[in-house]
């Protein structure tokens, strides 16, 4: 038998960061929340790490910036190296400063302890707020006032909740968006998986700075710190299909040629793990009174950083507008525009930055490629992936060494680091329903030389 939970205003099914913000922007608005989440308790797979200074901004109007940057390390240069093993050579070094003086290089944090962070925030400084583990949400039914929830946990118990509005921040396999019937547009990379590894090596007496791309066809890296214990991670590519346990067999393959001055007094493996890279897309954020965000909602390879990031920015606007319709009756539509913008700002700039990164990365169009992955064949047919294919070619080359050449202008550096805020809601996107002062804070965040764009008037809501 099922038993009947109370009823909230809303509930957030996923535990992970962006959830949790989502859920802190709403009790911090004084709205009642539950978060039900499978797990038992926060995932610490090793995950997102690096956070640019537009979603430290947000983090800021969140009210979590302060203890975040407690347990964070500064990311203040990315370093582009190419090469293998003790061969590699700096092409190019970029500085993080489009913060301008308010943030002036981005944070790494492992996803746990900013999940874990927000989490203490929501619990201890929130009476408005609940969260449930061990709640494995197993059907959806919603009509024109109210969404159904039927969760079962691990003995296979169920309970039963309602609530006014759902969130769905569930990940890339989301429940909530598969019993919505919602597409998940786009792909995944079919002929390669990734691995993330968190490890303890000395890459900085070899060079490394806070963040670095090793470039190379078939053994490239992300190597970014992630503490002050010498824990760095170290994410790199695979061919698709293998087991954790397998890939940790062959670690010393790869990191042979990633890791520098290999293999010095050797690296300490703390973790491991891999996972499938999307560029995927949902078809619509909203449907009816359910909202997608973060992973839920849009999934990119993480070279650059914007996966989290763009949850992050999911997340807070998102809580604040489903708070302005809760409690100042602002009105619906306000949740269509969020919807709507959110989905072009990831379609527009995420998705092709991430590919283009990938594709940087990966030196594709002018190197060997063992593993087949930028070749226009069958499977890049099958898969819908001819756009991004065809832009893997020889003239790359002379583009990514004017690249490279350009980055040692600072000037360069920050028009190119600039765009970054382009991934954000527009400042005063819901101001007419928001406190002056709040406005006024938001706006204080932002670089000072960011160009905005006039704010579109706000539109009909749309039939979901």
């Amino acid at each position: 038998m099922g038993s009947v939970a109370n009823h909230y205003s809303v509930i957030v099914v996923g535990a992970g960061a962006v959830g949790l913000a989502t859920a802190l922007n709403l009790a911090r608005a004084n709205v009642q929340v539950l978060i039900v989440e499978r797990g038992k308790g926060i995932d610490q797979s090793p995950r997102a790490t690096s956070y640019q200074p537009c979603v430290m901004a947000e983090m800021e109007e969140t009210g979590i910036l302060d203890d975040v940057r407690q347990r964070s390390m500064v990311n203040d240069v990315l370093s582009l190296w190419v090469g293998r093993g003790p061969q590699k050579t700096c092409v190019a070094s970029v500085t993080k400063r489009e913060g301008g003086q308010t943030y002036t290089s981005g944070i790494n944090c492992g996803q746990p302890i900013l999940a874990e962070t927000i989490m203490d925030h929501l619990l201890t400084r929130y009476t408005t707020a609940e969260v449930r583990f061990s709640q494995r949400v197993d059907a959806l039914a919603q009509d024109a006032s109210t969404v159904k929830v039927t969760c079962v946990d691990d003995q296979g118990h169920t309970t039963i909740y309602t609530c006014d509005w759902l969130v769905g921040a569930d990940g890339a396999g989301s429940t909530v968006r598969r019993l919505l019937d919602i597409d998940f547009e786009g792909f995944s990379w079919p002929k390669e998986d990734f691995v993330a590894t968190n490890l303890r090596y000395p890459f900085r007496d070899y060079g490394f700075s806070s963040a670095n791309f090793v470039m190379d066809t078939e053994h490239w890296g992300v190597v970014t710190v992630i503490d002050n214990t010498g824990l760095w991670r170290c994410a790199f590519g695979v061919r698709p299909g293998l087991t954790n346990d397998q890939i940790r067999a062959e670690l010393d393959d790869h990191y042979k040629h990633i890791l520098p001055g290999w293999p010095g007094n050797g690296y300490e493996l703390v973790d491991l793990n891999k996972y499938k890279p999307h560029q995927r897309c949902a078809a619509t954020f909203r449907k009816g009174r359910c909202l997608l965000a973060g992973d839920a909602a849009h999934s990119n390879n993480p070279l650059g950083g914007l996966g989290l990031t763009s949850g992050l920015l999911d997340a807070g606007p998102l809580g604040r507008a489903l708070a302005a319709v809760i409690i100042k009756k602002a009105p619906e539509a306000l949740l269509d525009v969020w919807a709507q913008a959110r989905r072009h700002k990831w379609l527009t700039y995420t998705n092709p930055f991430s590919i283009e990164n990938k594709r940087m990365v990966q030196r594709a169009g002018y190197s060997e490629d063992p593993l087949g992955i930028w070749v226009m064949d069958d499977v890049a047919r099958e898969h819908h992936m001819e756009q991004w294919i065809a832009t893997a070619t020889e003239a790359k080359r002379e583009e990514d060494e004017k690249l490279f050449e350009q980055f040692k202008d600072p000037e360069a550096q920050l028009a190119s680091r600039m765009k970054q805020w382009s991934i954000t809601m527009h400042p005063l996107w819901m101001a007419e329903y928001e406190d002056d002062a709040v406005v006024k804070k938001r706006l204080s965040l932002r670089p000072p030389n960011e160009q905005l764009e006039p704010v579109e008037p706000l539109k009909p809501a749309a039939t979901n």
